[in-house]
């Protein structure tokens, strides 16, 4: 979290190969425990308790002296990725990502595939998108 960066930023200049990468996949969601609460628990997403409020995690590495890369489109992936490896000190990439991609594990039994239709039958606002990922990555 962002005590750990705080402690690199501490002793990274000690370390014989500074090199770190964070990437923190930035979806303003508590996505694991939403996807959970829809796969395991057949419950829509509750925006008042999975929101997170924005934050500039590039900026505040960039503040502790790390160096610090905001990631915003997928385009701008190789080259963070480019500018991480060959950097000086640890990095983070902050890489604003969509909450709407399904992060449920490549094997879901029935009753987790049956909770999460119902979560979404039960008026998820974001069903629509939810599904179109879902299609994607069913045939990526």
């Amino acid at each position: 979290g962002l005590n750990g960066l705080i402690t690199i930023a501490k002793y990274w200049r000690e370390w014989k190969d500074p090199r770190l990468i964070v990437a923190v996949l930035n979806n303003g969601d508590l996505n694991q425990v939403t996807w959970e609460l829809r796969a395991m628990g057949g419950f829509p997403r509750i925006e008042a308790t999975q929101d997170v409020p924005d934050f500039d995690y590039a900026d505040f590495a960039e503040k502790l002296g790390l160096r610090g890369i905001r990631v915003r489109t997928p385009e701008d992936i190789e080259g963070a990725w480019r500018t991480a490896l060959s950097s000086d000190r640890p990095c983070v990439i902050d890489a604003k990502v969509d909450p709407n991609v399904p992060t449920l594990p490549p094997h879901v039994t029935y009753d987790e595939a049956r909770k999460f239709l119902s979560s979404i039958l039960k008026g998820d606002k974001d069903a629509a998108s939810i599904a179109w990922h879902s299609f994607k990555r069913s045939f990526a």
